[in-house]
Order: C-alpha cells, then structure tokens, then sequence
C-alpha cells in the first residue's frame, strides 16, 4: 500500500513540476523584435554607368565592441542604403560609397551598492554606434580630359543606455532601436550632403 502511495506521489510531483515549467515558459518575454532598416527616400539618380561599396571598415570582432554578435551592423546599413536610395542612370563613371568606420562600442557604467543600489534599478550600459563613410562620384565627359569629380562625407553616431534589469531581449531591443536611430541620421545626413555637393551628378 505505501509503495502504490508512493508511486502517486512521484507521479503528482512531477505532473506539478511539468505544469510549473510549462507555466515558466508561458510567462517568458516574447523574442526580441528583428530590427528590419529601410529607407524610403526618392532613389537619388546618379549620372554615373555603376555604383559599388567599399567596406573598408575592419571589426575588431571582440569586446569591447559588439557589431560582430548582431545581424544589422552599420556597415550593413551603409550598404542597405547605397542598395537603395541609389540609381546608375549614366553611360560612364562610378560611384563609390567607401565605408570608413561601422563600429558599435559597450561600455559598462559603475552603479551604486548600499540601500540605493539595491532598491533602485540603474543604467549599467551604454552603446555608442558610429558610421562613417564617403560617397565619391567620377563621370568623364565625352570631350577627352572633360572628368567631373565630387565627393560627400558623413558620420553619423548615437548611444543608448541599458538598465541593469534588463533582459536579454530587452537589451537586443536597445541595440536594434540604436541602429533605428544610426539609419535615419545617416540616410538624413548623406541625402543632404549629396545634394549640396553633387547636384551637377544628379539627373532628374
């Protein structure tokens, strides 16, 4: 009889620990969104025959840096955007978008201990993103020794600061919202400079 006891027991116990881990992972954080960078500008018509990227940004590929462990990195933004807001409309010359630097950089920040620290939930991370490229344009014309030549720089940077509760897709969340915030300032900053600086490339 105490052995059948027994028995219903352990089954109980582990119909409970079941029903207990089933509710744990019912209760997890949904996955962290995927960070998905577009622009929507007008595509910016360049007189040119081609246009290529030129990463010659090199990742250190380790900590402190952290670009390596994530799908979107600058320098994918970078490309993204010479894939999408620029068009070869030309018969002749390049267009070269040369990225310079793509880096992602955490920093972890001191707390407080005591009452304070313990009670209190704290900024312990920061990331500081960084992308810098040149976007250079060479047409030669139809007469010999007739060349054109311009060129547009950018850098674009941002931080963001993590919270020492955050969970891991929360921190995932950081990272994509900071490279939200790298494309928009980079899309914004090269459109305005090409514009200003190379507007005799540009065809309607």
């Amino acid at each position: 009889m105490s052995l059948k006891f027994s028995a219903r027991n352990m089954a109980a116990a582990v119909l409970m620990a079941s029903a207990a881990l089933l509710g744990a992972c019912a209760n997890e954080p949904p996955p962290a969104p995927r960070s998905d960078i577009g622009f929507v500008g007008r595509p910016i018509k360049l007189g040119v025959a081609s246009i290529s990227v030129d990463d010659r940004y090199n990742p250190p590929g380790h900590a402190p840096n952290v670009e390596q462990l994530h799908s979107v990195t600058p320098a994918g933004i970078a490309q993204r955007w010479a894939d999408t807001r620029l068009v070869a409309v030309g018969k002749r010359g390049i267009g070269t978008l040369t990225i310079l630097d793509g880096s992602v950089v955490e920093t972890r920040l001191p707390t407080k201990g005591g009452v304070e620290g313990f009670f209190g939930d704290q900024v312990d991370t920061k990331l500081t993103a960084s992308l810098k490229a040149k976007l250079n344009v060479a047409i030669q014309g139809d007469k010999p020794g007739d060349y054109a030549a311009y060129s547009a720089s950018v850098s674009a940077t941002g931080t963001q600061t993590i919270l020492q509760s955050a969970t891991l897709n929360e921190r995932d969340k950081a990272y994509s919202d900071l490279m939200q915030v790298i494309a928009q300032k980079f899309d914004a900053a090269l459109t305005a400079e090409v514009n200003r600086n190379m507007a005799q490339a540009i065809q309607p």
